[in-house]
């Protein structure tokens, strides 16, 4: 069997990989919000001069994708912060003379 601070060392080793995941996946969802702004946001589009009208299916499809890639960064981001406090637990000393 496994001791706690092995376990709690490979939660914090999982969580340090989780990182990059994470910040490639909030890439994503930042790129996917950029475009729906440049193609969808009549406000934005305004301000740039653009007063053509936008595609609403392609609208639609980019709002579809915005969410699950925000959905997917928030479920790595979870993971990254639940891992590494899990394991910084596991790896604290426990009191078991008490």
């Amino acid at each position: 069997m496994l001791s706690d601070s092995v376990k709690g060392f490979a939660l914090v080793a999982f969580s340090v990989l989780l990182l990059p995941l994470s910040l490639d996946l909030m890439q994503d969802h930042d790129d996917v919000e950029s475009e729906y702004e440049k193609e969808c946001d009549l406000q934005y589009r305004a301000l740039i001069g653009n007063v053509s009208t936008p595609d609403w299916g392609l609208c639609s499809e980019l709002d579809e994708d915005r969410s699950r890639k925000a959905a997917l960064f928030m479920t790595s981001l979870g993971a990254f912060v639940l891992t590494g406090l899990i394991g910084t637990a596991m790896l604290l000393p426990s009191n078991e003379n008490q």
